[in-house]
């Protein structure tokens, strides 16, 4: 691996009780997921983007890693979606910035629904990491990953985040 390909920004501190519940939401994932490798193929994703582009490159992405993914294109109706799936998603990637609302309204639309108050969230943004990184952890979601994905890179992160790491990165 070279320099480029492991630097990561990340911000050093979790606000209170949302690292516990954070922390507790990866370990129950990654307990289900443990191993040496991990299958993709048994991870369910809902993914909320409303641009073409961004939607293209995750989508290509998660077939490429053989994940089950459904797209939101819009915030609304996330949690009808995210209740409706079969199995129930494993983790969400949610945009910041949505047509008809924004990720942290979608963030706590799903935390509110008992069902899937314990589903990782993850936000996925082109936003400015040294604002949304700080108010994405206090909102509650359980790590950043800033756009565009790296696709040398985004696999590496789900491992981590599967095996109940934290992920805050630019990119």
């Amino acid at each position: 691996m070279n320099d480029i390909d492991d630097k990561k920004d990340s911000v050093a501190g979790e606000v209170g009780g949302e690292q516990s519940e954070s922390a507790a939401r990866a370990a129950k994932l990654s307990a289900r997921f443990s191993g040496d490798e991990i299958d993709f193929s048994k991870i369910n994703a809902l993914v909320v983007e409303d641009d073409a582009g961004g939607m293209a490159i995750i989508g290509v992405m998660m077939r490429f890693l053989n994940i089950k993914a459904y797209i939101n294109t819009t915030g609304e109706g996330v949690v009808q979606m995210a209740k409706a799936m079969r199995p129930s998603p494993d983790i969400v990637f949610c945009d910041i910035n949505l047509p008809r609302t924004n990720g942290y309204e979608v963030l706590k639309e799903l935390r509110n629904e008992p069902t899937l108050k314990d589903t990782l969230v993850i936000a996925v943004t082109a936003q400015d990491a040294d604002t949304e990184i700080p108010k994405a952890r206090a909102a509650g979601f359980d790590g950043y990953i800033g756009k565009p994905l790296n696709r040398m890179r985004f696999p590496k992160q789900l491992r981590r985040i599967f095996s109940g790491e934290s992920v805050w990165e630019t990119y």
